[in-house]
């Protein structure tokens, strides 16, 4: 069975920072052999998490990215991360810039995980 990674890739080439505002992913099918196909996966405004978790009114917001097994990003704040789980999908927060390289990391099980950020409504205080 394939697995589906996105990799928050809002330049197209680097790992981006925010995967609320990101509109472009790279999507690699993993399959069982570890070999991967790589697509580039671009979303409207209106398909990008943040519209999805904070403006979409629908009583069940969908997003193509719900269909990913893993979201791979340089940063998700808790709350992405928990709708993300309630909706089947693992965020998990990286430092790697060079997405392929992610993959080959997340393959050979060397990627490093890091805290998602917690966003405080008064304003941005990161305590770590």
């Amino acid at each position: 069975m394939s697995i589906k990674v996105a990799v928050t890739a809002q330049n197209r080439k680097t790992v981006s920072t925010h995967a609320g505002a990101c509109r472009n992913y790279f999507i690699y099918t993993i399959n069982d052999d570890g070999s991967y196909e790589k697509e580039l996966l671009e979303l409207s405004k209106n398909e990008s998490l943040r519209y999805t978790f904070h403006d979409d009114t629908s009583e069940q917001p969908q997003n193509k990215l719900f269909e990913m097994d893993v979201i791979l990003t340089g940063g998700i704040g808790l709350g992405g991360v928990r709708r993300l789980a309630s909706n089947g999908v693992i965020a998990k927060v990286i430092k790697e810039t060079e997405p392929d390289v992610v993959i080959e990391k997340f393959l050979n099980k060397t990627l490093e995980f890091f805290e998602p950020e917690n966003h405080h409504k008064e304003g941005h205080h990161h305590h770590h």
